[in-house]
């Protein structure tokens, strides 16, 4: 049975000659048919991936052509068809769940993803949203907020700066969020934080290792919440934090509350941001929960 091909894109993401470079190696793909769509904002490529799964029951190829947010997209609205397989195409400015797999090289050969084998990963939902790589909320959201609204697109700043200068702008403003976060029912943290990923992949932001634990194939979010910490100290310790070094230093010790869990509640006081694999959604309480192996992830060979 011949499985039909599906490119989602998103103009939005990455650089500005991304279209141009898809369509190129599209154009090698005859004679294998594909259909195109080009997304016009958010929740058009979870709406389109919804829709084409539901045409029928023959096996289904939809890649994510953009970023984290394009490919959480897809992947949420794939959850529950077994016979879609998500692929991605990176041309966002962090792609950082490619990392988990070596890095977004692996996947930018589209011929390699047709007929490439694919795994059993885990999405994680929150408050009814999916997402497949990280959420993250205090200090990350906010610098992901400021990637997305100020830098992303600036010129010289693209890519991995762009995140760098979202993390300078939210410590100028935001360097804590009061909230409770209870994990499997139990209490992890109650008060201010910095920093707390949800985490099913490792990286956000181009490279910061979030979540160096994590395997995004186990069924559970590594959570983590990292204590306030003065402007001074969380310079010097940001390097250590974006290595993933942070469960190891003793600069780290007793800075940070963690756990592996299957469910989360966050409470906050006052609204807030959460940033789902780069995508902002805002709240005063948010339910997540790991939708164990729910997607099928197209891996091409090394």
């Amino acid at each position: 049975m011949d499985i039909q091909h599906y490119f989602i894109f998103n103009p939005a993401a990455g650089s500005r000659n991304a279209k141009d470079r898809l369509q190129e190696q599209l154009d090698r793909l005859s004679p294998v048919p594909y259909t195109l769509f080009i997304t016009g904002g958010v929740g058009d490529a979870a709406r389109l991936t919804r829709e084409i799964c539901a045409q029928g029951s023959d096996p289904v190829r939809i890649y994510a052509c953009g970023g984290d947010g394009t490919l959480g997209e897809v992947a949420g609205g794939a959850q529950g068809f077994p016979h879609a397989a998500v692929g991605v195409w990176p041309c966002g400015s962090g792609n950082d769940y490619t990392r988990v797999y070596g890095g977004p090289e692996r996947f930018l050969d589209i011929k390699r993803q047709l007929d490439a084998p694919t795994v059993l990963v885990d999405l994680i939902r929150a408050n009814g949203q999916a997402a497949i790589n990280v959420v993250n909320l205090g200090l990350e959201a906010q610098a992901a907020a400021a990637t997305m609204l100020r830098f992303r697109h600036t010129p010289l700043l693209g890519g991995k700066r762009a995140y760098l200068m979202g993390v300078l702008d939210a410590v100028t403003s935001h360097l804590t969020t009061e909230c409770e976060i209870t994990a499997d029912g139990e209490l992890l943290h109650e008060g201010d934080l910095l920093t707390a990923s949800f985490a099913s992949g490792q990286y956000v932001g181009g490279g910061f290792r979030c979540a160096p634990r994590a395997l995004n194939d186990d069924g559970l979010m590594e959570v983590c919440a990292i204590l306030p910490l003065s402007r001074l100290t969380l310079i010097k310790l940001l390097p250590l934090y974006k290595k993933g070094q942070h469960f190891e230093a003793p600069a780290f010790e007793g800075r940070y509350r963690y756990r592996r869990a299957g469910s989360v509640r966050i409470r906050c006081d006052r609204e807030v941001a959460l940033c789902l694999d780069g995508e902002i959604i805002k709240g005063r309480e948010f339910g997540l929960e790991t939708l164990p192996r729910a997607v099928r992830f197209i891996l091409p060979p090394v």
